[in-house]
């Protein structure tokens, strides 16, 4: 019996040590490169460049279609931009924008705020709750009810609920707080730097700059409530501004990501157009004809002239690309890059054949900026009685969008002459502050569409049912397919015309 004992303890024994040993062989064998625990001085340069594309991806260009800042025209039977143009986007074009979203870029966030909180480092926290708040800004305003309090679970919840939008509004501005109050601990073990990306550089400079960032993406989600609840908007922006929050200050604040014109490194609409998707994304009609109609000295930083040198004169009258006419004009890099351009020529069908790379590798992604923040200005004080002058704030909304696209102090003090005046009945000047707007946040995410959606402004004349998928620009974007087939707890939508909740306007 003692000798059973012994044996089955010795055996017990052997078996610990080679079971140990065998943990110890497969720890030292597991794959350097596949990192489990990503720190969080690594996560939020992920983030923020993933922030930084969203900019840049099918969510921009959706939305710049529809709303005619954009137009697609490609022989290219793989590429559908022509077909987003024509509000033919269905619930598989969707789906990996969607993903990105969720299953990267919200992923990673719900990944580095309970780690910058475990490493007592807030202000790592404090950025990536702002980022939070404004990639489910966006997200919302382009689906309306989406995933939120059971997002991000992984392997706890695959199936996540759907929340109401106006539920995810309203604790957006929770979350905000909380990201402001972080940045503001007096302490914190690590601190976001240059590898940022947004903002980038020492942490007393960056700072500041997220705050401002934070408080006039909170002005921006009021606004939004204008036709829904203008009390409320009203009530929560004056309540805002007369709390002493910063907000932007000068273009320098600008919430944008910057690109390199490096392989790798490249702003994506610059590998769309130097890429196999040559000849199809261009300027609207809409804006480029509205442009020339003022003789807008920020065109040759929105448009490369047709033909290329030609001269100003005969660039005044250019027109641009709709689903029927000639392209005259191309789309240049905001704020002139390093694009390279190299011939363009009109074919005797009316068609376009060129070599031009016409979105530079370097040129940024625009998504807030001090210009919008002064028609935001513009546009409360107006219709919601907020603290502040109309005039002032539309006249500095212009002034901002121009030096910012490099336009000489002599043609902004003429542009302004002629049209920097607010005149007319209210809603004459809303849609003169919204016009405005709509050029000076051309190529910048989603916002352009909510301001049309909320106010009517500019006035777009839809595409025909002969041409188009509706008879009315769309309100909503689809459901993807993939979360059709795999969560059953989507809600219905009977189609593109369905509306988020903010949207109320007639």
């Amino acid at each position: 019996m003692k000798l059973n004992k012994t044996i089955i303890c010795t055996g017990l024994v052997l078996f610990g040590c080679l079971f140990d040993s065998c943990k110890k062989f497969y720890d030292v064998n597991d794959d350097p490169n596949n990192v489990q625990d990503v720190p969080v001085a690594q996560l939020l340069p992920s983030i923020t460049v993933n922030v930084g594309y969203l900019g840049s991806s099918d969510l921009f260009r959706y939305s710049g279609l529809m709303i005619q800042q954009f137009s697609g025209q490609t022989t290219n039977t793989s590429q559908t931009f022509k077909e987003f143009e024509r509000y033919n986007i269905n619930n598989s074009d969707v789906s990996n924008q969607w993903s990105s979203i969720f299953a990267t870029l919200l992923a990673d966030i719900s990944k580095i705020i309970p780690k910058a909180e475990a490493s007592s480092s807030p202000h790592y926290a404090g950025v990536a709750k702002i980022l939070k708040a404004y990639v489910y800004q966006v997200t919302v305003d382009g689906w309306g009810d989406v995933p939120y309090s059971e997002a991000a679970k992984f392997a706890e919840n695959l199936y996540p609920k759907f929340d109401k939008s106006e539920d995810i509004y309203a604790d957006l501005i929770k979350v905000i707080d909380a990201g402001i109050a972080d940045i503001n601990a007096p302490t914190s073990v690590f601190e976001p730097n240059q590898n940022t990306t947004i903002y980038a550089g020492a942490w007393v400079d960056m700072k500041p700059k997220w705050i401002k960032f934070a408080n006039t993406l909170k002005l921006r989600i009021y606004l939004h409530y204008s036709q829904k609840d203008p009390a409320f908007a009203a009530s929560q922006i004056a309540a805002l501004i007369n709390s002493g929050a910063t907000f932007m200050t000068a273009n320098g604040d600008n919430f944008k990501m910057n690109y390199l014109a490096e392989a790798g490194r490249q702003n994506p609409i610059n590998s769309i157009e130097g890429g196999q998707f040559r000849n199809s994304f261009f300027p609207n009609k809409t804006i480029v004809d509205m442009m020339n109609t003022k003789s807008d000295p920020r065109r040759p930083s929105y448009f490369v002239r047709f033909p290329y040198n030609s001269s100003p004169a005969t660039y005044k009258g250019a027109t641009a690309l709709d689903n029927s006419s000639v392209a005259y004009s191309r789309l240049n890099t905001f704020l002139k890059g390093d694009a390279t351009i190299n011939t363009i020529v009109q074919n005797s069908d009316g068609s376009i054949t060129d070599g031009s790379i016409t979105w530079a590798g370097n040129a940024p992604a625009r998504l807030l900026t001090f210009a919008e923040y002064n028609f935001i200005r513009a546009e409360a004080a107006l219709t919601l009685n907020a603290p502040g002058d109309a005039q002032t704030f539309f006249a500095a909304g212009i002034r901002a969008s121009m030096e910012e696209s490099g336009v000489s102090t002599a043609d902004i003090t003429a542009y302004l002459s002629v049209y920097g005046t607010l005149t007319g009945t209210a809603a004459q000047k809303l849609e003169q502050i919204i016009t405005e707007k709509f050029v000076a946040n051309f190529g910048v995410l989603m916002e352009p569409w909510n301001d049309w959606r909320r106010t009517g402004y500019p006035t777009l004349k839809a595409l025909p049912i002969s041409v188009a998928v509706y008879d009315q620009i769309p309100r909503i974007l689809p459901y993807p397919l993939s979360e059709q087939s795999s969560n059953p707890n989507i809600p219905a939508r009977k189609n593109m015309l369905d509306r988020v909740f903010w949207d109320t306007r007639q």
